[in-house]
């Protein structure tokens, strides 16, 4: 979910002593034209942000969406959460953390299939591997 990555992320950047500014966090939006509307907001700010990181593929189109048409595309990292189709043709390339759909679903068919064979074992979290694919947005400087 959103707030489970959200605060995967948050714990990746405290190992590394970074805190999180939650000011700057909006895990309410969903669609390209709120992401786009969100990242202006942020591009805009007196605090401008020096890298965007989105949480899915709709959310990242709207976000390279404003940095692009304030000719920031270039010049202010992004890192999106899910790939998508034309990701690798955009300039620059969007970096994406991809999920595995297959290793998910096999997962969950092995959960459901033990379940309906008698398996009563109590609850457990799965947690699938992600990759990250670096094409270019995600690497650019502050």
């Amino acid at each position: 979910t959103a707030k489970e990555r959200h605060l995967g992320f948050v714990e990746g950047l405290r190992e590394h002593g970074i805190e999180v500014d939650e000011s700057l966090v909006q895990l309410d939006v969903r669609g390209i034209e709120k992401a786009d509307v969100a990242a202006r907001q942020l591009l805009t700010s007196s605090r401008p942000p020096t890298a965007l990181i989105t949480g899915q593929n709709l959310v990242t189109i709207g976000a390279f969406r404003a940095l692009r048409r304030q000719r920031l595309h270039r010049k202010i990292a992004l890192v999106g959460f899910d790939d998508f189709p034309l990701a690798d043709l955009l300039d620059p390339g969007v970096t994406v953390i991809a999920q595995d759909p297959a290793a998910i679903g096999r997962t969950a068919a092995g959960i459901v299939f033990r379940r309906l064979d008698g398996d009563t074992a109590p609850f457990q979290t799965h947690i699938v591997r992600t990759l990250m694919i670096k094409r270019g947005s995600g690497e650019i400087q502050p």
